[in-house]
């Protein structure tokens, strides 16, 4: 799958340009949605957890800013939940790190959950029900999906996936 960059769609807004952007999405509805932070995470050395900010800008032109703490990624994956949370999701699980890579955020940037899909995740994303579909490169090809529970049930889940992606419902 080839990446897009964002600028033909939307424009982040100049007053977050002195930050690192992690990763940018556009999702169902249509939004752009960036990950910033202070600083990139930089290769091989520790990923402690940092706050980000996530600039979304709706079809409208209208601004939204987001909070999040204590993100954990190192290199992210992110989308936003029909519910205006988001998730954000770790490319690669380490040894050394929390084996839970990928972390649900409500709407007022709170972790809700967290939960792990495998290594080696190449493409997330969420459909209008609240599905969180993710790919996984070559070195993951059997993946596997796990869901944060909706209120009221018991817990995550785990789901069997085809080699070519694997789906949960948040």
């Amino acid at each position: 799958m080839q990446k897009t960059a964002l600028i033909p769609y939307a424009h982040l807004p100049r007053a977050h340009h002195n930050r690192q952007v992690l990763t940018s999405t556009v999702d169902v509805f249509g939004a752009a949605h960036w990950l910033l932070a202070e600083r990139a995470p930089q290769p091989g050395g520790d990923v402690l957890p940092f706050d980000a900010l996530i600039v979304s800008v709706h079809p409208g032109g209208n601004v939204e800013l987001t909070e999040l703490s204590a993100v954990r990624a190192r290199w992210p994956h992110l989308d936003r939940l029909p519910d205006g949370g988001f998730v954000v999701a770790a490319s690669r699980t380490r040894r050394d790190e929390d084996p839970n890579q990928v972390q649900v955020f409500d709407a007022l940037g709170r972790e809700t959950s967290s939960f792990s899909v495998g290594d080696a995740i190449e493409h997330l994303l969420v459909d209008e029900a609240g599905h969180i579909w993710v790919a996984h490169f070559d070195e993951n090809p059997a993946g596997f999906a796990a869901g944060a529970p909706r209120a009221g049930s018991p817990g995550p889940r785990t789901v069997p996936a085809s080699p070519v992606s694997s789906t949960a419902t948040c």
